[in-house]
């Protein structure tokens, strides 16, 4: 119960670690460039060359627009510039975080170019302003990224949907309850008794979900040590929306042995919808929120917990936990129903 889990935390995380980061590695971008004519437009590339090369980028003036060209061709270079009347970038297929790069430099000399332009005509005393600007730290400005649930590592996103899964296999724990009753031959003795058959039946789900409750403390624990899980303020809110589906996995693996009347079957029929589930909500590859999480009790589980932990919304926690407890509660009374008119476990 708790091995498996762990180990297809260990296991997933590691291996799509990669597919879940949101930073990405861009290599120092080369750009080069040839002023064809002496004009106030090469005078300010030039200038501009010199102050924008620094570590993301560099502008290298080429001997000539055929060498620019080629080492584009080559590889060498992101693109060439040649500078005229206008700019005439020429390109080899670079990637689009590349283009975005090159087009973003770019932009920002045409637009200084013309800010230029209009302060010199309307008072061209200002041009001193224009020769020298203030310079810039590279720290002056520090971004800070904050945890959210599209931000999460592989190890974050296994934890919470594995523990989901685990949950999920609270079914198979319903349907040995009544199963083990009638092994030991106690069913009779229970069906006889002066109690409600609703009260029998609740004394057994509660039985069943303890030792699922404990693996579930364990696990939130494990992951927080070893996966570097931090469940936050609002651990007991998470805590119980997993509670929430403990309750509706035994409920339902319960539900299956009842309806069935005891059939061997039932068991194979539920391990093959907790893999369902567990496909639909995402426990073995991300399925966003969309459609086929909502159609899986693990996937409403899953997306509750990341809103609750990571964007710190309580009420993400409302429709997952209500929606497990509705559920079980018509399984309850629809049990006590049938084991009253059939008077069968």
């Amino acid at each position: 119960m708790l091995i498996f889990p762990l180990a297809l935390i260990l296991v997933l995380g590691s291996v799509l670690q990669d597919s879940f980061s949101s930073d990405v590695k861009l290599d120092k971008m080369t750009v080069e460039y040839v002023v064809e004519q002496h004009s106030p437009i090469g005078e300010g590339f030039n200038q501009f060359a010199k102050t924008a090369s620094g570590k993301q980028i560099v502008f290298k003036e080429a001997k000539s627009a055929k060498a620019g060209k080629s080492a584009v061709e080559n590889g060498d270079a992101v693109g060439f510039v040649a500078v005229g009347n206008d700019l005439t970038v020429t390109t080899n297929s670079p990637s689009q975080i590349e283009m975005s790069v090159l087009n973003g430099y770019l932009t920002q000399f045409t637009a200084q170019y013309r800010l230029a332009s209009t302060i010199i005509k309307v008072d061209p005393a200002q041009a001193k302003i224009l020769q020298n600007p203030p310079k810039v730290s590279d720290s002056a400005v520090t971004i800070e990224k904050q945890a959210s649930g599209n931000e999460i590592t592989a190890f974050e996103y296994y934890a919470i949907a594995m523990i989901a899964m685990v949950m999920m296999f609270g079914i198979n724990s319903g349907i040995s309850v009544f199963r083990e009753e009638k092994v030991r031959h106690t069913d009779v003795r229970l069906f006889i008794a002066p109690i409600r058959k609703s009260t029998a039946i609740i004394g057994n789900f509660l039985g069943a979900i303890f030792m699922q409750a404990v693996a579930l403390i364990l696990l939130m624990i494990v992951s927080q040590l070893f996966f570097g899980v931090h469940w936050g303020h609002n651990a007991l809110l998470i805590f119980v929306i997993y509670f929430s589906l403990l309750f509706l996995s035994v409920a339902i693996g319960m539900a299956v042995d009842v309806f069935s009347n005891g059939n061997p079957a039932a068991t194979g029929a539920a391990s093959i919808l907790v893999q369902v589930f567990a496909f639909l909500g995402g426990a073995y590859f991300p399925t966003g929120d969309g459609l086929m999480s909502k159609l899986s009790p693990i996937g409403w589980v899953r997306v509750g917990v990341r809103d609750v932990m990571y964007n710190d919304v309580i009420s993400a926690a409302f429709w997952p936990i209500a929606l497990n407890i509705a559920i079980t509660l018509v399984l309850v009374v629809a049990m006590s129903y049938w084991i009253r008119r059939k008077e069968v476990y």
